[in-house]
């Protein structure tokens, strides 16, 4: 028995309810993960929640001892400055759409689950990399837990009930990235990159030497353009010059900078 968390919200109970439900020991740790995640911080859920870690800790530990906790070390390093998972039933377009997408060429077939293993390539957003992976329609735990480290999640689809049937996939595997929905066959390629870049959250800057184009989070400053290129540049810092369309400002380490500018820093 464990204490009752005071004020959880409805997210809560429902992993809850998964992990009463829960046939193996993946699926159990994934439930106590999502009701941590979910529980409130306040100081009356201290008790429960340091109960829920102790529990969390103990099933993984088993897991490892059995061999039960082979699956979840299943991973792809980042590449590029942005992760992204598309996700869809067997023959809604994702290995297609990956293709046109990246410089990847994946199996491409009307038969269901040609994708076998994540395949991955890397979209260019002017001038910014992207790494895309494909995620095997099978939704095996191991590669749905890819998903949930990613930045964004592109879902494809072909009709309502795909996207509804999508949804559920995300909801029972505790997948909350932002996502978009897309229909390979029908939406404008160009379109969809921008939806994807809108979702990351992300501005390109310039190097105004090089014309390299650096991607930062938006509202990122001076500062974090700096010690992107060189971390002598802030130890030396005098100032900088911002080219922002027709305007020439001088700023400091802690001015914020936005979408297109052009930056040289004087060290």
């Amino acid at each position: 028995m464990y204490l009752m968390p005071v004020n959880a919200p409805a997210e809560y109970f429902k992993a809850e309810e998964r992990f009463k439900s829960a046939r193996t020991r993946e699926e159990k740790i994934l439930a106590m993960e999502e009701m941590i995640r979910m529980l409130p911080r306040h100081h009356g859920s201290e008790k429960a929640l340091a109960q829920l870690k102790s529990r969390l800790a103990k099933l993984k530990k088993e897991a490892t001892a059995k061999g039960g906790g082979a699956s979840r070390k299943e991973g792809i390093a980042k590449e590029g400055e942005a992760q992204i998972c598309i996700i869809g039933l067997t023959n809604s377009g994702k290995s297609w759409l990956l293709s046109k997408l990246t410089n990847s060429k994946p199996a491409v077939s009307e038969n269901t689950y040609t994708t076998t293993r994540p395949a991955i390539g890397m979209m260019d957003y002017n001038g910014i990399k992207l790494q895309l992976i494909e995620i095997p329609s099978t939704f095996l735990p191991e590669y749905m837990g890819i998903a949930r480290n990613s930045d964004v999640i592109v879902l494809t689809y072909r009709n309502d009930d795909d996207k509804q049937h999508l949804n559920e996939i995300l909801e029972s595997h505790y997948i909350r990235q932002k996502h978009v929905f897309v229909n390979p066959w029908k939406d404008d390629m160009q379109q969809i990159r921008k939806g994807i870049w809108s979702l990351l959250g992300l501005i390109i800057v310039y190097a105004k030497k090089t014309g390299t184009p650096m991607a930062l989070k938006t509202g990122s400053v001076v500062r974090e353009f700096a010690e992107r290129v060189h971390k002598d540049f802030v130890k030396n810092f005098r100032f900088a010059r911002i080219m922002r369309g027709n305007k020439l400002i001088q700023a400091g380490l802690n001015y914020k900078l936005e979408d297109g500018d052009v930056i040289e820093i004087y060290a």
